[in-house]
């Protein structure tokens, strides 16, 4: 294949890993991008102005975005409100999002308690800010673990923009809850997680890895994800005393900040995973959203006509209502592929322009093809060498992050019948092993074809970022519609805090 090659290399640090494989390709973009003075100046502004330009969006978004706007960020407010006013932890089952582990929550009630005396506009644009930065640090460490990997910077930077700017990340990164967050810490454990890859018997990345997987699991219950990853470096017979006390050292540092979680969980709710969809008003909304019960035959293909009208509102004709739902987001890759690549649950464009005549969603979808193919063209490979190489291969960690995302996604919605159980976002930790995959699919095209794969992958994620930039395309969604749904189930939980943090969310300053 020209120009482009997947080399081994033997790293000169002894120890269990002598064989690891690496990204390596020759950029399809300007020769200076790679020569040894003007290359590195050339990257590094062009590393600048990507990052700069996500700032800029992300704090345009941040303060013009309704902060109510994120998925079910009315409860999350809450949820905040009783640590900033009572000091004290909610019962897990005690509101709507309660039962979320309570790491973002500590960090946002703080900031809570900063920005209210500021005014509403500044409290909602704080607390949305910290998921902004949360997404800068995803983008950053992607970034980081492409290099290491061995990712040429076309390549990198392309994939770092696709994990900056794809929809659902960036709806993410201007939300309140614990989404981002987690992200971010699953996204940075997998920096020292390469490192123990490659030689499992040092313990300053094991402590690392331990601290950020402990942490992203005292955020979300998706931070098992990247947990169950942590374990690939020490599958092997030839681990050794060295190895076994860095092993040993991950598990007490991740255990000692995530088992007091659900350790409570457990004491208070008689399991460690307490979820409210079993539970009022949780379930009566939720039932909102069961067109019927899951099917097996929904897990077996990706339906066109999800990409055709790429929203649970999105039927035929001009206009829409929320009492109308698509049937054809039945079909569960589907829906998380609208929900990636567009607002397939109308959190930030509004219901009235889901209908035919607003092209966007298709556009976002069709322009989506090209480098989710790539990713999964490249997981394929990156599985199979893993196989291979008995885990022992440099990206094995990201494939096992994958698998387990993956399952514990169609596990979750297997059991939650409900169209809103299928977010895209519910794999945001995945986000990084994607990138990587995706730079590695991209390494074995011959020239011209890489050139056009970055090229559409750089259209795509631009289209996204100037669709998703507030105000630019649509209206942003009225305010008040979310106060009014989370003033009815607020209501209906007394105790949640739910009704007066969305008062102060919204009263006019």
């Amino acid at each position: 294949m020209a120009g482009a090659t997947i080399t081994s290399r033997t790293r000169g640090r002894a120890g269990p890993t002598s064989g690891s494989t690496a990204i390596s390709f020759s950029s399809a973009f300007p020769s200076s991008w790679t020569s040894p003075a003007l290359g590195r100046r050339a990257r590094g502004l062009a590393l600048g102005a990507l990052f700069l330009a996500a700032a800029a969006q992300y704090g345009w978004n941040a303060w013009r975005v309704p902060p109510l706007s994120g998925y079910d960020a009315g409860a999350h407010a809450g949820y905040l409100l009783t640590l900033a006013r009572e000091g004290r932890l909610p019962h897990p089952l005690e509101g709507w999002s309660t039962f979320h582990p309570p790491l973002y929550h500590l960090l946002a009630s703080a900031l809570w308690r900063a920005l209210e005396p500021l005014g509403a506009r500044a409290l909602g644009a704080g607390l949305q800010g910290l998921s902004a930065a949360a997404g800068l640090a995803t983008g950053l460490a992607a970034f980081r673990l492409l290099r290491r990997l061995g990712a040429d910077f076309a390549g990198a930077l392309v994939a770092t923009a696709l994990v900056l700017f794809v929809p659902c990340q960036q709806m993410a990164f201007v939300m309140i809850g614990n989404e981002a967050l987690a992200g971010a810490l699953s996204a940075a454990a997998l920096l020292p997680l390469l490192a123990l890859q490659r030689d499992p018997r040092r313990a300053g990345p094991a402590a690392l890895a331990g601290l950020l997987a402990g942490l992203a699991l005292a955020t979300k219950y998706s931070g098992a994800f990247a947990a169950l990853a942590c374990a690939v470096p020490f599958l092997r017979r030839d681990l050794g005393r060295r190895g076994l006390r860095a092993l040993l050292l991950l598990l007490l540092v991740g255990g000692a900040l995530a088992l007091p979680v659900y350790a409570r969980n457990l004491l208070l709710t008689g399991t460690p995973l307490p979820i409210l969809r079993e539970h009022e008003p949780t379930r009566s909304q939720e039932e909102r959203n069961v067109l019927r019960p899951r099917r097996a035959t929904d897990y077996l293909w990706l339906s066109p006509a999800a990409l055709w009208r790429p929203s649970i509102y999105h039927v035929r004709g001009d206009s829409t209502s929320e009492l109308r739902r698509n049937p054809a987001m039945t079909n569960v890759w589907g829906l998380t592929y609208a929900s990636i690549w567009y607002d397939a649950f109308a959190h930030r464009i509004p219901t009235p322009y889901h209908h035919d005549r607003v092209w966007s969603g298709r556009l976002l979808v069709l322009l989506g093809l090209v480098p989710t193919a790539l990713m999964l063209l490249g997981f394929g490979a990156a599985l199979g060498q893993a196989l291979r190489s008995r885990g022992r291969s440099d990206d094995a960690p990201l494939v096992a992050l994958w698998l387990a995302g993956l399952a514990g996604f169609v596990g979750f919605t297997a059991w939650a019948p409900s169209l809103v159980a299928v977010k895209g976002s519910y794999l945001l930790p995945l986000a990084p092993a994607g990138a990587a995959f995706y730079a590695r699919a991209v390494a074995r095209l011959p020239r011209r074809p890489r050139a056009a794969a970055l090229g559409l992958s750089a259209a795509a994620a631009l289209a996204a970022a100037l669709v998703f930039s507030e105000g630019l395309v649509f209206r942003p969604q009225p305010p008040g519609k979310m106060a009014a749904v989370w003033h009815r189930l607020g209501s209906q939980l007394p105790t949640s805090n739910i009704v007066e943090a969305v008062e102060r969310l919204t009263r006019e300053d």
